[in-house]
């Protein structure tokens, strides 16, 4: 997969913008401008110096959407500038990332007479606070991401709902400064309207939160309470109860099933439910996880990651009862629980026909997966699959990998970390599954240039983890290089043979501005590797 000829010339207009003219610019659409300065910012090519270049020759005409991910060198003022080209009021979609730079002043005017707004993230803006939401007025307003903002309050959420009160979508994951009482706000102001509520992070919710969330939100179908430690147990009790909408629920982390009489309530979540979460939950009754669990039977998705409550026969009357309908099911992490063996294997293969993902991360140390083959092989429910993670399986039965690889052709992630027998053969082989975009394999320690070089002629990823394949060098960077535009994230630490100057070289050539994790201790920090021409070998140039 090669860069092409539009994302090409979209790279060149960027690098040469200050050099055209508004003229030559005018044939450019919206959503080429849009490229263009989002080209920009991911690859740190903002400056003061460029500004009335972008502001002449891309905000000329209205623009829909801007993204500033990461953008180091975003500013206020450029904010501010651009706010004042004389067709900046058309924004559907706005986001700003982890722009430290930024803070109320830049929000206000970049927000400010956005009539048509749609969806509008603002995360991880260390200066931010509610004063820099004022500004933000649209009866169009659908959803809003505010995760990771400390400086943000209750009355800044009070501001934000009250002024926008057709919004449907709320994100505030880890908002430290807020408490339930913004709950109560959304609630109030939007009512019916609100459908997702993402609140995951907050210290504590009490009985009136939630009597609130079911008097005022009737149409509520999503809720995560990730992390809350603090949960008021009668008031989950009434959202339970009188909640006939919802369809996905996250009660990950939470501790108040710790005591019998309140771990009783599980048994009576809405019968509604199709994604439930409850990975890492304290709950040590076996028998009332079995009748809380069974009596979902629409249920899809199912994630019950380190849970101490399950054992092979729990898991088996569990799935002989829902797992007709699962396409979605996570254990991961159970050999630090060390009560799952082969045979829970046996029962996700006997009792689970439709699965698409299946994550079995941490499972054991001992298990050979044997009974996957069956999954595997079957090319109805192989072709399926889409997401398959078998990390730390040290007993594997090589079989079960090879049948994977070759029948499950329609996967797009796929994790084999930390499993030894993974080696260049077995990757090589994955290049029949075209639509493979995910792929990690830190710590398999066979693989090398030859088999990552064969998947990047014929997949398109958007992630790479291959920290601790150390036989890698700068030939699979180069090839990325050239190969991989959409490319957004690689993990490559502990590959000492790959120089950073040829991951700079990767980095220069992704269309999005990429992630990347390449510790190598004691490494020379401007090493090259490149081919011997007599050898024909990657070395390290001296």
């Amino acid at each position: 997969m090669v860069l092409k000829l539009r994302e090409q010339l979209i790279k060149q207009v960027a690098i040469y913008l200050p050099y055209l003219s508004s003229e030559s610019c005018q044939c450019l659409t919206a959503k080429q401008r849009e490229r263009i300065l989002r080209w920009l910012a991911a690859h740190d090519c903002l400056s003061n110096s460029i500004v009335p270049y972008i502001t002449k020759s891309l905000l000329s005409i209205p623009l829909y959407s801007l993204e500033f991910y990461k953008c180091y060198q975003l500013t206020n003022d450029m904010l501010i500038e651009f706010a004042k080209a004389n067709n900046f009021s058309r924004l559907k979609s706005l986001i700003i990332h982890q722009c430290h730079q930024v803070d109320d002043s830049g929000i206000r005017a970049i927000t400010k007479g956005q009539l048509s707004l749609e969806f509008i993230a603002l995360r991880k803006l260390n200066n931010l606070t509610n004063a820099g939401l004022d500004g933000i007025h649209s009866a169009f307003l659908k959803e809003i991401d505010f995760r990771w903002n400390e400086k943000i309050q209750d009355q800044g959420i009070l501001t934000i709902v009250s002024n926008n009160l057709n919004l449907r979508s709320i994100h505030l994951i880890n908002c430290h400064s807020l408490t339930g009482q913004c709950v109560i706000y959304i609630a109030q102001n939007l009512a019916g309207k609100l459908e997702i509520l993402d609140i995951e992070g907050l210290k504590y919710l009490d009985a009136e939160v939630f009597v609130h969330l079911v008097d005022y939100c009737p149409n509520i179908r999503s809720l995560n309470l990730f992390g809350i430690i603090n949960l008021d147990a009668d008031g989950l009790f009434t959202l339970f109860v009188r909640s006939a909408h919802m369809l996905q629920l996250n009660l990950s982390y939470t501790s108040c099933f710790l005591q019998e009489p309140v771990a009783d309530y599980l048994c009576c979540m809405p019968l509604s439910l199709v994604d439930l979460c409850l990975s890492g939950t304290q709950i040590y009754n076996t028998k009332i996880l079995i009748r809380a669990l069974t009596r979902l039977t629409r249920l899809e998705h199912l994630r019950i990651n380190g849970l101490a409550a399950i054992n092979d026969q729990a898991l088996e009357k569990i799935l002989s009862i829902i797992g007709c309908r699962l396409k979605t099911l996570e254990m991961n992490g159970y050999i630090t629980v060390g009560s799952l063996s082969d045979r829970s294997i046996e029962h996700i293969v006997r009792y689970c026909p439709v699965l698409e993902q299946i994550s079995l991360n941490l499972f054991s140390f001992t298990s050979t997966l044997d009974s996957l083959l069956e999954l595997f092989s079957t090319p109805k429910r192989a072709l399926r699959l889409h997401s398959v993670s078998l990390s730390s399986f040290r007993n594997i039965n090589e079989r079960v990998l090879w049948c994977l690889v070759e029948n499950c052709l329609n996967l797009t992630e796929l994790e084999l970390s930390g499993i030894p027998c993974v080696n260049d053969t077995l990757i090589s082989s994955l290049k029949h599954c075209k639509k493979l975009s995910h792929l990690n394999i830190k710590g398999c320690k066979q693989v090398t240039d030859s088999s990552i070089c064969d998947l990047l002629g014929v997949c398109q990823f958007i992630s790479l983890v291959l920290s601790g394949c150390f036989h890698l060098t700068d030939q699979s960077i180069l090839a990325m290089a050239h190969t991989q535009p959409f490319l957004e994230e690689i993990y490559i630490s502990g590959c000492i043979r790959i120089s950073p100057v040829a991951v700079r070289f990767l980095q220069d050539s992704t269309i999005r501005r990429l992630y990347i994790d390449h510790k190598i201790p004691n490494a020379l920090p401007d090493a090259l590797m490149a081919r011997n021409l007599d050898t024909g070998l990657f070395e390290q140039v001296r």
